[in-house]
């Protein structure tokens, strides 16, 4: 290649590269945090975990002892002489009883189910606000005084229904409690726009990362091998930088966000599972990047890929059908068992087939010319050396 040639070749692999990592951070956020099957799917992997269902339990009996005058209720039913237990037992029942019968209510199957439905049906209201769609009946979400709210009123009063004291919800009680912020209104306009910015670029991003790395490849003339290779390199590099990231951005956010030592393991727990998704591309570039790699030095004139390539001629020559076969079962194979990361998208599935298939016709090619059928070559030399 020339100098400028070569400039341009590796000015659009760098571009490649870094579009990569943005695009990945984009499907991420597109099918975990704006899908409402995975926010619900991931919700109810939440509920499952004991340190996150206990924080769930602690809020919602939080919010129950709120409307409830305990102390008061344990006065009018104490004698006299008891009236000084009043207090420590009520911080018994706050502390102690309510957080272990909301973990009683949240491990239910049916508690479960409306959880899952509910979150379901909250992540779509929140979209539709995020969206700037109209918000429509909902029961869980508002949106007043521009702020984005849920509402777990609902699930204390069934609290207090199984603990039988809801006609003692206090008359006066703090009309927002049971209530969470999920977004203020200085948030709601960022918010929206980076929606729109996420939906946008999420696919155009993937079709661009493709065509780059194709484009950089092509008119690296004379070292089109090496480039691939090195394409392999940076979907690696790429994998890396993101499980490292996600490692990192999590002790950082957490340590940030949460004060009190109890409530770090949940909180971590939560962006473990809600980065799930992330994580599982990461593991898919690494593995793409090393399978590149792997075809690209078994392409190359090293002695252990001529002596492959030379035991595979005989099979690429008369048994075909065999050897696409084995690489449509390999294939099917990673899918299978590969992480998901996220919904398996058609698109997605497609070029990955039509990449493996070229290259295994590219190497099949490649391999009888090396080697024809009655031209025996010396292993450790390519053929027409002397």
């Amino acid at each position: 290649m020339s100098k400028k040639r070569g400039l341009l070749v590796w000015g659009l692999f760098a571009v490649a590269t870094i579009l990569l990592f943005v695009s990945s951070l984009t499907v991420w956020a597109k099918r975990q945090l704006l899908d409402d099957q995975a926010w619900a799917n991931s919700s109810t992997q939440l509920l499952a975990n004991d340190d996150v269902r206990g924080a769930i339990a602690q809020k919602l009996s939080d919010g129950l002892f709120a409307q409830i005058d305990v102390e008061a209720q344990l006065r009018e039913r104490l004698p006299p002489r008891s009236q000084a237990a009043a207090a420590p037992l009520a911080a018994a029942l706050q502390n102690n009883v309510g957080p272990a019968a909301a973990d009683r209510l949240l491990q239910r199957p049916r508690v479960q189910t409306l959880w899952q439905n509910a979150n379901k049906r909250a992540h779509a209201a929140v979209l539709r606000v995020l969206e700037g769609k109209d918000l429509g009946p909902n029961g869980n979400i508002s949106t007043a005084n521009g702020e984005v709210t849920l509402d777990l009123r609902p699930a204390i009063t069934q609290l207090a229904t199984r603990l039988g004291i809801e006609d003692k919800l206090k008359a006066n009680a703090d009309p927002t409690a049971g209530q969470i912020v999920l977004m203020k209104s200085d948030q709601l306009g960022a918010a929206q726009t980076a929606v729109k910015i996420l939906k946008a670029l999420s696919s155009l991003l993937l079709i661009a990362v493709f065509a780059l790395y194709a484009l950089a490849i092509y008119l690296a003339q004379g070292r089109r091998r090496w480039l691939l290779g090195a394409t392999g390199a940076s979907l690696l590099f790429v994998g890396l930088l993101i499980a490292s990231l996600r490692r990192f951005l999590g002790t950082v956010i957490v340590d940030s966000l949460v004060k009190t030592q109890a409530n770090k393991h949940p909180v971590s727990v939560i962006w473990g599972i809600e980065t799930s998704v992330l994580r599982d591309i990461g593991i898919l570039l690494v593995v793409y990047g090393a399978l590149v790699l792997i075809a690209t030095a078994l392409a190359g004139p090293n002695r252990p890929a001529l002596a492959f390539r030379r035991w595979l001629a005989p099979i690429f020559r008369h048994h075909p059908v065999a050897v696409w076969a084995t690489g449509i079962g390999v294939f099917l194979l990673l899918i299978a068992v590969g992480p998901r990361a996220g919904n398996r998208q058609l698109v997605g599935l497609a070029i990955l087939a039509v990449t493996a298939a070229i290259a295994i016709e590219a190497l099949r090619r490649q391999t009888l010319r090396e080697f024809p059928e009655n031209r025996p070559v010396a292993v450790g030399k390519a053929p027409g050396a002397t």
